[in-house]
């Protein structure tokens, strides 16, 4: 979060503050915490703001500023929200400098809902500042990202969310070791809130905080296992392959979160292949890889329409398995390609097929049964 502080840091060093910002990034990467530290810096009564210590600031960590409002796009996302918002922003602050509105997941709003915050964007009142976090920008109209002040936010390193872990420890009185930290901070893939969350997790179960016993915790934990999936694609094992797939629904596993962990992997050893980084699947080759990325990309596109979700991942491993899963369309071309219906019998010599016989016949005269015209006798045609 150090790039995030110093871009604030800069930005409010101005005389003028921006009236809304766009802050973006991974899940559990500080979006909203970042949010409530602008909102303490700008309604601190300190002059040395946030001071922590004032009642704007203790209110905030409390969540009950009647200035700083935090909506949920994903509960509130529709026209009449933003009308709702709309008129409430034109009211002044209770007793801060600014009204603060925190709009998480802002990609989940409405077109209809978006264009309606747009004008209150292009023309907000003095008193107020916006905040949208999201984690998907690009889901976001162009006139709003236009308008607002962008703060990317990228995944922690490990060494980040141990010290965030430090201080929380700390804070709680936990004694935990550094590398029992490093740990869990390996799990969080580079969430902050995924680290509390397992430590969180470990103290409320009176658990062992050690590095041996976390490991094999996490390990129980996880709700599948990518390793085991891969190696069992490599070998090609249809079977296998579908019977860890079954167990997705006792597991309580989305196939949309699995395909998405998957890519990722699969992905990250492609791109190794070029040269991009350190490749973790070594016994497929880039061919191999790029197909089946294309088949698995298909199923999770496909997953969301289907009535059976694992249906589309398991047509898609069934086909990398080598079952002809997509001859479909091949045979499409085969049926519509000049040669096909042609029969090859026991000598050797081709003969076509009655059905085609009578296509050929209409396509050449226009009509069904008619003989092809005699100008066209001895020219190659099969009558």
């Amino acid at each position: 979060l150090r790039d995030v502080g110093e871009s604030l840091q800069k930005i409010l060093s101005k005389s003028s503050i921006p009236h809304a910002f766009l802050f973006a990034g991974p899940k559990g990467t500080g979006k909203t915490s970042a949010a409530r530290i602008l909102a303490k810096i700008v309604n601190c009564e300190s002059k040395n703001p946030p001071c922590e210590k004032c009642e704007q600031c203790i209110s905030i960590d409390r969540g009950n500023n009647l200035d700083v409002i935090e909506m949920d796009a994903a509960s509130h996302r529709g026209i009449d929200d933003v009308r709702i918002l709309r008129d409430a922003v034109k009211l002044s602050p209770v007793a801060a400098n600014k009204k603060i509105y925190i709009i998480d997941e802002a990609h989940m709003l409405t077109t209809e809902a978006s264009n309606a915050l747009l004008k209150t964007l292009e023309e907000p009142p003095e008193h107020v500042i916006f905040i949208l976090a999201t984690t998907n920008p690009e889901k976001l109209i162009e006139t709003i990202r236009s308008r607002t002040t962008f703060i990317p936010f990228r995944k922690a390193k490990p060494d980040e969310i141990v010290r965030s872990l430090k201080r929380a420890a700390s804070g709680e009185k936990i004694k935990v070791d550094d590398e029992t930290l490093s740990v869990i901070a390996e799990a969080s893939d580079g969430s902050f809130r995924d680290g509390i969350k397992i430590l969180e997790q470990l103290v409320a179960e009176e658990l062992e905080l050690s590095k041996d016993f976390l490991e094999e915790f996490l390990h129980k934990k996880k709700a599948f296992n990518l390793d085991t999936f891969i190696s069992l694609l490599v070998k090609k094992d249809a079977k296998s392959l579908i019977e860890e797939i079954g167990k997705f629904g006792v597991k309580g596993v989305a196939v949309e979160s699995f395909l998405g962990a998957l890519l990722m992997r699969l992905r990250k050893s492609l791109l190794a292949k070029v040269g991009v980084g350190a490749d973790e699947i070594s016994e497929l080759h880039k061919t191999d890889l790029i197909r089946l990325i294309e088949l698995l990309e298909t199923a999770s596109k496909d997953s969301g329409d289907s009535l059976i979700e694992e249906l589309p991942l398991e047509i898609a491993v069934i086909g990398w398995c080598g079952e002809d899963i997509g001859s479909t369309s091949s045979s499409r071309l085969e049926i519509n390609s000049p040669v096909a219906g042609v029969a090859t019998g026991r000598d050797g010599s081709r003969s076509t097929t009655p059905a085609i016989h009578d296509l050929a016949q209409t396509e050449i005269s226009g009509t069904p049964g008619q003989s092809a015209p005699a100008s066209m006798e001895g020219e190659g045609v099969n009558p």
